[in-house]
């Protein structure tokens, strides 16, 4: 590869640079036992934008989050020592808040159907009362579709303590006359065929 896996520096890397991170989207997913497909890059979640580093064949991707100091994380021992990782549950709806980033709405809801297994439904709402509402709307629309029935019930009353809005299921898509979902108040403005 040309270089120590990202795992192997990543920690170190944000320690000299002094600030904090998490690893995220599919890399945790991963590390969660949803690696439907192995990632093509490590992504990491920071507070501010970066650029990516490419190191041989190894390439970082840096996603800004504001406040991402906020998201529970579980540490993961490395060969070279502890890396911080995104909890199963911030990263279901993580997943659902960057899709592009995660190879779009398929690829999502083929990692959320594995995810599904590891997340703990009190921990998911209690995680889903801190992030944009519309991201739990969108996660209970996808949860539903890959049957995981259970875990978006418990979903329904934060939205209903919040309060929902419309949103589109792929926000980079027009609404305009599309099929609404109305338990979750999602525009399907894409079909979503999750792999099996």
């Amino acid at each position: 590869m040309g270089c120590r896996p990202a795992e192997q520096f990543v920690s170190e890397l944000m320690a000299h640079i002094g600030e904090p991170y998490y690893v995220a989207l599919l890399s945790a997913a991963a590390y969660h036992g949803a690696a439907h497909q192995a990632p093509m890059t490590f992504q990491v979640i920071v507070p501010t934008a970066r650029r990516a580093i490419e190191c041989g064949d190894v390439r970082v991707d840096f996603i800004a989050r504001n406040d991402m100091q906020a998201t529970p994380v579980v540490q993961r021992n490395t060969p070279t020592g502890v890396l911080r990782v995104a909890s199963a549950e911030a990263t279901a709806l993580e997943l659902v808040g960057y899709p592009e980033r995660c190879g779009y709405l398929d690829n999502v809801a083929t990692v959320l159907s594995e995810l599904a297994e590891v997340l703990d439904a009190e921990r998911l709402v209690a995680e889903a009362q801190r992030v944009p509402v519309a991201w739990v709307q969108r996660l209970g629309c996808l949860l539903v579709r890959v049957e995981a029935n259970d875990l978006a019930t418990r979903l329904e009353p934060v939205i209903a303590e919040r309060g929902m809005f419309l949103v589109a299921l792929a926000p980079w898509k027009s609404m305009v006359g599309t099929p609404r979902d109305a338990r979750w108040s999602v525009a399907v403005n894409v079909d979503v065929e999750p792999d099996t």
